[in-house]
């Protein structure tokens, strides 16, 4: 794991990108996914989720717009065959078009200490603003406690060169340590092991700016709606950490209720000395009686932590 105080860049091998070209790209997305696409600010990138008609996620997304208008979709690389199929089924007559970009399109992360506020070229952008520059695209993501965190895109060869030669001096890291940076910021994504398990809200994707409430329908925008306005957010995304490996999709026990889970792992990563930092998906309840615990009820204790943002009051 990282210990260094310098800035690092994470390659994000486990990233996919998919493209959405054509007039109508838009009105496809904006269909399908819990973001409002007509009314989006230029220079800005934003977050979406894919549900099915029960309001479950089957993917989130960052998405931004490149230079010459496509949309890029930035999503686990383990649902993207699933979303991209599933995708091309609502495009009919629309005139656009979807493809799979992630060969053309090399995914990088930037770590680098909050303190390099001044003299970092990345300190000039605000959270989810972005700037196109020589074939890559820098995007300003919510920060982790100490760490600015900036996702980097190479378009083709040229771009990807253009990389690594802007970043020539900075060390390199491993994908653990972006999976650590991302968790202490408290966005958690759905993959393979977790598809269909959570309503958008239940990984406080409306605390992270996810939901558009206005914009319409959409597949699952009833009960995402329903959940939001009749005070049902039951379940919420924590940090918690423990001294057991930990990975997406294992299941939570309260020593309050030990005969079912009471959540589920959203992502995880090692912390280092034998420590492991994850997130989790739980019942608010669970928080207030018993004590946690990982894969059943008398698994390894789990310590809850703090969000660092904070999430909407509920009604």
């Amino acid at each position: 794991m990282q210990t260094s105080h310098a800035a690092t860049l994470i390659e994000l091998p486990a990233a996919g990108v998919l493209l959405a070209q054509g007039p109508q790209a838009v009105d496809l997305l904006h269909a399908q996914l819990t973001q409002d696409l007509r009314n989006w600010p230029d220079g800005s990138a934003r977050m979406a989720a894919m549900c099915t008609p029960q309001g479950r996620m089957l993917a989130d997304f960052l998405l931004w717009r490149e230079a010459d208008g496509s949309i890029a979709l930035l999503l686990d690389a383990t649902v993207l065959e699933a979303t991209l199929k599933r995708l091309r089924m609502f495009i009919l007559r629309l005139q656009c078009s979807l493809r799979d970009a992630s060969a053309q399109r090399r995914v990088f992360g930037l770590l680098e200490p909050s303190e390099a506020a001044i003299d970092s070229p990345r300190a000039s952008l605000a959270m989810w603003q972005l700037r196109h520059d020589a074939g890559v695209t820098e995007i300003r993501l919510p920060d982790a406690p100490g760490l600015r965190r900036v996702l980097l895109v190479a378009h083709g060869e040229a771009g990807l060169a253009e990389l690594r030669s802007r970043h020539a001096g900075l060390a390199a890291a491993g994908e653990w340590d972006w999976k650590l940076a991302e968790i202490r910021a408290g966005i958690g994504h759905v993959g393979a092991a977790t598809t269909q398990r959570f309503v958008p809200q239940m990984l406080n994707y409306e605390a992270l700016g996810a939901i558009d409430f206005h914009k319409g329908c959409y597949p699952g925008q009833e009960v995402v709606a329903r959940t939001q306005y009749r005070g049902a957010v039951k379940r919420r995304t924590f940090p918690v950490r423990g001294e057991q490996p930990m990975a997406a999709g294992d299941e939570v026990y309260s020593t309050d209720d030990p005969g079912q889970p009471c959540g589920m792992i959203v992502g995880a990563a090692p912390a280092g000395d034998g420590r492991w930092e994850a997130l989790a998906e739980l019942k608010l309840s669970a928080l207030e009686h018993g004590e946690l615990r990982l894969r059943g009820a008398d698994g390894a204790p789990l310590q809850p932590g703090e969000l660092p943002y904070a999430l909407p009051a509920e009604a």
